[in-house]
């Protein structure tokens, strides 16, 4: 079990990480939140979004994992799950769908197939960078500068998507996630269901 001291350290790399590989400045990103809970995370808030990285552990191997997750402004800091117009629903969320969204993919071409990563996923895979970093303890670093070739890529277009002065982006993106489960199905596993995000 990680300590205090561990949870501060690794929120300290990943601190130093974000700064180093992510142009915050650029894009208004301020720090909002440093969560010293059982899964340690800092938030940074611009005008369009929120942005998690959550420290998730260390797998047998010693490697620590992280996670990004992305939020509308009134996403929760410390749950994944907030109601919203009497719902509940999932407030933190994937670039992944994301980035099959802005490339302009149909749900019908997103589900039930092998799982295919985005173009510029692939394409940071790919890279000299993103082959010289795999391998033990680098995934903090890989998936932040992933983030990174991400935010280059699309811009504020990416951000926008979860902007709550974009409503009509956000519904487009809803029912491309509806129209998603809908052919894929829904675990009754999982509550809500993972097309219930706001």
């Amino acid at each position: 079990m990680e300590s205090p001291t561990d949870k501060t350290n690794m929120l300290h790399k990943i601190k130093q990480l974000t700064q180093t590989y992510l142009d915050l400045e650029r894009w208004s990103f301020q720090e909002v939140a440093w969560l010293e809970s059982q899964f340690p995370a800092i938030i940074y808030r611009s005008e369009w979004c929120q942005v998690k990285f959550t420290w998730e552990g260390q797998e047998a191997t010693g490697e620590n994992i992280i996670n990004i997750s992305y939020g509308r402004s009134h996403a929760v800091f410390d749950n994944s799950y907030l109601t919203w117009e009497g719902e509940k629903c999932h407030c933190w969320h994937s670039a992944v769908y994301v980035l099959h969204f802005l490339d302009g993919l149909f749900p019908a071409e997103v589900a039930g197939r092998n799982y295919q990563r985005p173009k510029v996923m692939e394409q940071f895979r790919q890279s000299e960078v993103g082959k010289s970093l795999r391998g033990r303890d680098h995934q903090p670093e890989w998936l932040i500068r992933l983030h990174a070739a991400i935010w280059n890529h699309y811009g504020k277009r990416f951000f926008e998507v979860f902007d709550l002065r974009r409503p009509d982006l956000w519904e487009k993106y809803r029912k491309f996630m509806k129209d998603l489960y809908d052919i894929e199905g829904r675990s009754p596993n999982v509550d809500p269901p993972l097309d219930k995000i706001c």
